[in-house]
């Protein structure tokens, strides 16, 4: 049996008609000959004829090849130059030496200063080591680094320097950032890539270090030595590593131990400044009995100062560094900062290389626990009263 077609009613039969292509204009139609013209190499070394052989090859008004043409300057397919006519691509003049593309990075470190307008130590170390890799991958590329130092109070001053002074093909951004300055940076076609930081602002590349599951790593060792009461010593710039606090409090919490918000010792990184974090240390409710510090070197400050205490590690205090710099024996978990350089650079090439599809990149680098000799397992010490009573006396003529 045939099926029968089916009928649309009267009523839904669209009445519209479709619209009647209009005839482009002379300019229009000119402008797409040239378009044609200049698509298949069919001006001789890229020159153009007179306007008045244009005009007469095209059977138009001179006037009209005049306007196209300035369409097609505007848009950078033709180039005009006074008393020698018109071009595809910009004309070399005599004795111009011929443009080289730039091999040339932008690195830009950043230091911080503490309250006496001194160094403090937050990526002393690293930043050798990170630069290094830079350099070296930099290299093996055919490349060269712009490096530059600046405080991060004169960061975007030197950040529009690097880009508005030097010929650059992408920048480095290494430990710190702000988010204003970046998302200005996108609107060029520079690629940017962060180095040892992290921020949510789209086409940034990003690499950095695992911190968070490196400080959960921290707790959960201390944590099988028997350490119940663990303390934190972070950075008094909490907001540029917000990844290692929130890493320590998971691993309180996957071990089941309470997380006490006074156990998290904001510090200035600094041999001063360490030594009003030991005497908070001493002075907490419930003793720890074990200090994660945000890194090596304060973890050294926080030893050298505990033993100028009498307090002993690990016998007294277990302590555990975070990365940076190279201590023997300390027990700490540790990136491969150069490697994190030489990954930037990589990053970095291939943005240069590609510049319209490359998607931004985002490595996190992983930590390793090293085991040394300031951590011991828990065997029921407290901290002696005379160190303590010489903490308090100490406190109380600070230096």
């Amino acid at each position: 049996m045939a099926k029968s077609k089916s009928r649309v009613p009267s009523t839904q039969r669209s009445s519209s008609l479709g619209r009647v292509e209009r005839p482009l204009s002379l300019i229009a139609q000119v402008e797409q000959a040239l378009r044609q013209a200049i698509a298949g190499d069919r001006f001789p070394d890229g020159k153009l004829p007179p306007e008045v052989e244009l005009a007469e090859q095209l059977g138009v008004g001179r006037e009209t090849v005049r306007l196209a043409a300035e369409v097609l300057q505007r848009e950078g397919l033709l180039f005009k130059v006074r008393r020698r006519g018109t071009f595809t691509r910009p004309p070399q003049t005599p004795g111009q030496i011929k443009s080289v593309e730039s091999k040339r990075l932008g690195y830009l470190q950043t230091d911080f200063l503490g309250a006496q307008g001194k160094e403090e130590v937050a990526n002393r170390a690293i930043s050798g080591m990170m630069l290094q890799g830079a350099l070296a991958e930099a290299g093996l590329a055919g490349f060269s680094l712009e490096v530059h130092h600046a405080s991060h109070t004169r960061w975007r001053e030197a950040v529009s320097g690097l880009i508005e002074n030097t010929r650059l093909r992408g920048l480095v951004l290494a430990s710190y950032a702000e988010e204003k300055m970046l998302r200005r940076l996108t609107a060029r076609d520079l690629p940017v890539v962060l180095l040892d930081e992290d921020v949510n602002v789209p086409h940034i590349h990003t690499v950095r270090d695992d911190c968070f599951e490196g400080a959960r790593m921290a707790v959960l060792h201390l944590a099988e030595l028997g350490h119940r009461h663990i303390a934190y010593a972070h950075w008094q710039r909490d907001d540029q590593n917000r990844w290692r606090p929130m890493g320590f409090q998971r691993g309180l919490q996957d071990v089941g131990l309470p997380h006490r918000k006074q156990n998290e010792i904001l510090t200035e990184l600094t041999e001063a400044g360490t030594k009003k974090l030991i005497d908070r240390f001493l002075k907490l409710p419930v003793q720890p009995t074990a200090l994660y510090c945000f890194n090596n070197t304060l973890a050294n400050f926080a030893i050298a100062e505990l033993h100028r205490r009498g307090i002993r590690v690990p016998n007294d205090v277990s302590i555990v560094g975070a990365g940076g710099e190279e201590t023997p024996g300390l027990t700490c978990h540790q990136v491969d900062w150069y490697s994190m350089g030489r990954t930037a650079v990589q990053i970095m090439l291939r943005a240069i290389s590609n510049l319209e599809q490359h998607k931004p990149e985002h490595y996190l680098s992983p930590h390793t626990l090293r085991l040394g000799t300031t951590t011991q397992r828990l065997v029921n010490k407290a901290i002696p009263a005379k160190a303590k009573a010489a903490s308090r006396c100490s406190s109380s003529n600070p230096v």
